[in-house]
C-alpha cells in the first residue's frame, strides 16, 4: 500500500485465500487477515484501530542494522546492502539507510567503512551481542 492508502481486508482475505486454497476454514482466514494487520500496526506500517492506514514506517539504527544483516545473510553486499527488499520494508531510501547505519555503527551494532563508492559492513558485534 502507498502511504495514506486504507487497508481493507477483503483484498488481504482473497489474497491469502488465493495462496492456502481451502486448508484454511474461513474464521482462520479472518483471524491471519487480523494478526496480519495487527502486527503491521505495532510495527508501524498501519495506524488506526478500527479502521487502518498505510503509514510510513520512521526506521531506528537498530531496525537497520537488523535489516543490514538479514540483506548480508541473503548474498547482499557493499552498497546493495543499502537498497535490499530488507531496507525498503522499513520505507527507507538508500540514502537515509546510510545515514542510519553510521548511527548504528556509533552505537556499536556493527562495524562499517565506508570509502568513496566501496562499503564494508561487518556484524560481528550485532552477532555476538546475544
Amino acid at each position: 500500500l502507498r502511504s495514506g492508502e486504507d487497508f481493507r481486508r477483503e483484498p488481504m482475505r482473497a489474497c491469502l485465500r488465493g495462496v492456502v486454497g481451502e486448508r484454511l476454514n474461513d474464521s482462520i482466514l479472518d483471524k491471519v487477515v487480523r494478526n496480519a494487520a495487527s502486527t503491521w500496526t505495532q510495527s508501524g506500517h498501519l495506524r488506526g484501530r478500527t479502521l487502518k492506514i498505510r503509514h510510513l514506517v520512521t526506521p531506528t539504527p537498530a531496525a537497520i542494522a537488523f535489516a543490514l544483516y538479514i540483506a548480508h545473510l541473503m548474498g547482499y553486499r557493499g552498497s546493495e546492502l543499502f537498497c535490499s527488499k530488507w531496507i525498503s520494508l522499513l520505507d527507507c531510501m538508500p540514502e537515509r539507510c546510510r545515514d542510519l547505519a553510521l548511527e548504528a555503527k556509533r552505537l556499536g551494532l556493527l562495524d562499517m567503512r565506508i570509502a568513496g563508492d566501496v562499503v564494508e559492513i561487518h556484524f560481528h558485534r550485532l552477532v555476538s551481542a546475544g
